[in-house]
Parts: structure tokens; sequence; C-alpha cells
């Protein structure tokens, strides 16, 4: 994102000022992922949150004038009398559609393979040797890897969905950030990723395997070798660490980590986040025991757990969660 001073975006939408000056880089919430919290921009609704603010590394914050007492002087403010949600919205909004936001240069290596119908937006990068079959679509702001393979009908950084109201008008906010694919990873048929929301991407690690008809939604973290079965859906800023297992049609809800070589059965329903090596199931999803690196169960030895398959030892530690002896 270009970058804009706090005193102009006060100026342009009514606001006042507490704080330094600082230039803002990137919007986004308190969740959102950065390397520059420092200069992004932010909103808060109620006292919880501004406390949360106050201890956060993120630069400035757009809040109600009621909240003034509880400011702090190493923090920056925009003091608002409307819903700083919507303020926060309708400022995203102007400075997106002022194109404020930075693409990359286009390119391919020309080891790779890529459909006569398949459509490529500026603002794209393909690696070595990958395969991009027909009517894939690869929206700008998306890095894909060496040795990658994309099935057909896939699209690729389209925006997520988010809707809120500016301007007394219910609209999909806008996406600004990108997605990243890594090395050798296997993307099947009529599969959708979302790009990062705020200017950071969606990312989907090495080795990792998706197959057809998984949704992935935006500024989501897909760790390395996955795999991630036809029909399951996960939603935004979901992380996933390691060689995880994602059954068929599972549903993952937004904002949850997902602990390494950890299980997710068929048609759960994921609403909580769920620790390393643990197995669920179910609607809501409930575990039901622990796996293996390899997957295999593991079954309970005295005062420690081994795999059935590869004689692993684990043990379970107070907090519940399963470490390798």
């Amino acid at each position: 994102m270009q970058p804009v001073h706090l005193e102009k975006i006060s100026y342009q939408f009514d606001c006042i000022l507490v704080g330094e000056n600082i230039e803002i880089l990137k919007f986004g919430n308190l969740s959102t992922r950065s390397d520059n919290h420092q200069y992004q921009l932010t909103y808060i609704m109620n006292e919880k949150y501004l406390e949360e603010f106050n201890y956060s590394n993120v630069g400035a914050a757009i809040i109600h004038s009621s909240l003034k007492d509880k400011t702090v002087n190493f923090k920056s403010y925009l003091l608002t009398e409307i819903n700083p949600e919507t303020l926060f919205y309708t400022i995203f909004f102007e400075y997106t559609s002022r194109n404020y936001f930075k693409n990359f240069k286009k390119s391919s290596k020309a080891t790779s393979i890529i459909s006569s119908s398949a459509i490529i937006h500026d603002s794209v990068i393909i690696g070595n040797n990958c395969i991009i079959m027909d009517n894939v679509v690869l929206m700008p702001n998306t890095i894909i890897g060496d040795r990658v393979t994309i099935k057909p009908n896939t699209t690729i950084g389209g925006d997520g969905f988010q809707v809120k109201e500016v301007d007394g008008i219910r609209k999909v906010v806008p996406h600004v950030g990108g997605v990243q694919v890594g090395n050798d990873v296997e993307i099947g048929s009529n599969v959708s990723i979302d790009k990062g929301l705020f200017g950071e991407f969606t990312t989907i690690g090495n080795e990792t395997k998706i197959d057809n008809q998984v949704y992935i939604g935006h500024s989501s973290v897909i760790g390395n070798r996955n795999i991630i079965a036809g029909g399951s859906s996960i939603a935004g800023n979901v992380i996933t660490e390691e060689n995880i297992w994602i059954g068929l049609s599972a549903s993952i809800n937004q904002l949850l980590k997902i602990g390494k070589n950890s299980f997710i059965g068929a048609h759960a329903a994921v609403i909580k986040s769920i620790k390393q090596h643990e197995k669920v199931v179910g609607v809501p999803s409930r575990v039901i025991g622990w796996v293996c690196d390899c997957r295999s169960p593991l079954k309970k030895n005295e005062n420690e757990f081994m795999c059935t398959k590869c004689s692993k030892k684990y043990k379970l530690d107070v907090d519940l969660t399963m470490h390798r002896v």
C-alpha cells in the first residue's frame, strides 16, 4: 500500500487525531497477519478491545470519542462520533478505489505448461515445471511455486466473502492481498482459494495436496504436507500446521488453529482449535483419540502412548497436548 499519514485521513473523514501522525501502510483488525503492525490502522468497538489494542503492536486505531479517556500516550487514535467499524470500511473502500495497493510484475517460466484456455491475469508469477490446466483462473497477486499442478476450473486469488455496511448499503469488502502457493503442490478441479483481505497473502505450504471442490477462505495459512479431501471448506484466517489430514466434506470455522499431525474426520464441523495429534470427528467435532505422525492410532500403554503401526512413543502433557517421547 502507498503510505498515507493519519493526519490526512483525519482531515478527509472528519476525525480527531490523538497521538503521533504516523504513516499508515496497511489496514487490518487485531488478528490480521502482518510484518508491519506498527504501521497498521484498525478499528476498536469497545473498552475490552481497546485495552488489547493498547498493548498490541498495531500502530493506530479508529475509536469512538467516548473512549478518549482510555487512550494511552504511546499509541495513535482517530476519534469519531460514528460507528468506528463503519468508518474503517468507508476509509478502506475509498483507498481501494484509488488503487493505493500495489501489484507486482507478471512472469512465468518457459518450463511450465499452461492451457490456452487458462486465464492468467496481470501480477501473477508462475514457477518452474508447473501444469496449469483448462479454464484455470489465476487472479492478480498470485504467486505459484515450482512443480505445481492446478486442475481444470479452479480459481485462485478471488475476493473472499466479507460483507459490511458502508454508506447505508451492504457491500462485499474488496480484498487487496494475494495468494502464495508453495512448491510441489497439487490442486484439484473446481477449487476456490481466496486472496488475503488487507494485504496479507493466503498461503498454501509445500507438498500440500488439495482434492476437488475444496474452498479455502481469505488470509488462511495452510501448512506443509497437508491433505485436504474433496468438498472441504476452510473459512478465513485459519492456520493449519504441517502434516494434517482433513477428511471429505469437513468444515473448519474462521480464526481457528489446527495443530500439526492432527486428523479431522469426514463431514466433521470444527468450531474450536485442535491440538497436535488430536483425532476429531462429528458435528460439532469432538476429540476421540490421538494419531501418530504416520496417522495410525495411538494406544495407551501404562504411562505412555504407542503407535499401533510404527511403534513410536508419545506422552500426554498436563494440558492434554500429545508429544513424541
